[in-house]
């Protein structure tokens, strides 16, 4: 009996020395709420653990706190369904869409010395049809917008009845002469995506320039058109090669799901430079289109 009770007085005192040199050696930081454990047990743990007990592990932490990031970027992103009170964020960075523009075109007319008196002869509808692409470059608002457009313009003139004749003769009837240019346009713009007018519906402002390289002219009712039979029955080019306009525009886009949409608004071009070839005669374009446009 002395024997055993020897031998459990000794594995009694390894272990009472096993547990004071685990106390001053270097653990790991444990981290327990205060409130897990009774008064007793929180005692116990912490002459077992040391001053590791109340601090948390660096890494832990770290972890932690890219936790709780994720889960408020999560639940941003859920709580934002596209309709919210902000604005409809693209789906892509690159944005495509067809744009159909029947437009209103008027012509100035400006002469001198042979071409004086020269007027504008009204407005009329033509049509402008191409590919639009909108590529988002800041805060999923701002787009740069560009594409190729086939646009048809109408230019047209009243002109004194003395024109093109080889004497005047006075009390004669004013003459008159229309064309279609047609044009391959680039836009270079900046399109900026307002707040929500409605779930689904966002606004859009554009603004900037436009190139136009002219691919043809067609003199229009050659019998009755002045301008065409003065020049040498029409063999001659009446217009230059091409235009520089301003472009200003605003509108609305309206989604029907995650990838299609339509937009609906209004623009206006103002032509820079003078498209007519004679030194003697100045005639800029002014275009108002109605832009209708499907999302892709």
């Amino acid at each position: 009996m002395k024997k055993v009770a020897g031998i459990s007085l000794i594995l009694t005192l390894l272990a009472l020395v096993s547990v004071y040199a685990q106390s001053n050696v270097t653990r790991p930081k444990v981290y327990r709420p205060k409130t897990a454990y009774s008064k007793e047990s929180d005692s116990r743990f912490r002459k077992i653990l040391g001053d590791n007990y109340d601090e948390r592990d660096q890494n832990q932490k770290e972890y932690d706190d890219d936790r709780k990031r994720r889960r408020r970027r999560q639940q941003t992103d859920d709580s934002y369904n596209g309709t919210g009170p902000d604005y409809a964020r693209p789906n892509h960075l690159i944005e495509m869409s067809i744009r159909f523009a029947p437009s209103l075109n008027q012509n100035t007319a400006e002469g001198i010395g042979t071409y004086a008196g020269f007027q504008n002869n009204g407005a009329a509808v033509r049509m402008s049809v191409g590919p639009t692409l909108d590529y988002f470059f800041f805060k999923d608002r701002y787009a740069l917008s560009t594409g190729l457009w086939y646009t048809i313009k109408r230019s047209g003139f009243q002109m004194p009845g003395s024109f093109g004749e080889t004497r005047f003769i006075p009390g004669m009837p004013y003459k008159e002469s229309i064309y279609n240019l047609q044009y391959l346009q680039v836009p270079a713009t900046v399109k900026l995506f307002a707040n929500n007018i409605s779930p689904g519906i966002r606004l859009y402002v554009q603004t900037g320039g436009l190139l136009s390289l002219k691919v043809a002219e067609k003199a229009l009712q050659t019998e009755r058109n002045a301008l065409y039979a003065a020049q040498s029955g029409g063999d001659r080019r009446q217009y230059g090669f091409g235009d520089i306009e301003l472009l200003l525009g605003t509108g609305v886009q309206y989604k029907i799901n995650q990838t299609n949409a339509f937009n609906m608004g209004v623009s206006y071009q103002r032509g820079l430079i003078n498209v007519a070839r004679e030194n003697q005669l100045v005639s800029k374009n002014r275009v108002l289109s109605l832009d209708l446009g499907f999302k892709f």
